[in-house]
């Protein structure tokens, strides 16, 4: 098992997968413990207001007798806090709240059977789909992968 320890990730991503330029990392998710048991949190300090803290949470459930499969759930929220009048009628600012949450959650269904190499591919599919071009394994060329999942999140365009 490996330890719980902080995340480092971009906004900024490079469009492919495979990049030779260093990425830029922009933020840190520290762990903050578990939530419940065997549940993961971990969230990223940098606003400085608590209530607007985006978290990652993460769940590995073993197979049980009921189901031979292992159930791997990533979750990452990203709220947004309210626009706030700088002063009130009292000259005082109002305490910061929250607008909304945008979230995203990953589940990964992984019978006990299945084999690495077949859950490598299926991550880097799962990669190649959140990603605007992918690179060839040798860097000699850049494909755009067409992946409906971009223009979906992105502009609430239909897969067709």
């Amino acid at each position: 098992m490996s330890a719980i320890g902080p995340i480092k990730v971009s906004k900024t991503l490079s469009p492919t997968i495979l990049n030779t330029v260093a990425v830029p990392l922009t933020d840190v998710f520290s762990p903050e413990g578990f939530v419940s048991p065997g549940v993961a949190k971990y969230v990223n300090r940098a606003s400085g207001v608590a209530i607007g803290f985006p978290g990652f949470t993460m769940q590995v459930r073993p197979p049980t007798k009921e189901s031979r499969i292992y159930k791997v759930t990533a979750k990452l929220v990203v709220p947004t806090l309210e626009q706030t009048s700088p002063s009130t009628a009292t000259g005082i600012q109002p305490a910061p709240t929250k607008a909304y949450d945008v979230t995203a959650i990953l589940e990964f269904m992984l019978p006990e059977r299945s084999t690495r190499p077949e859950r490598e591919y299926l991550l880097s599919y799962v990669k190649s789909l959140l990603a605007a071009t992918i690179a060839y394994s040798d860097n000699s060329n850049q494909e755009t992968t067409a992946s409906p999942v971009i223009s979906a999140v992105l502009d609430f365009e239909q897969p067709y």
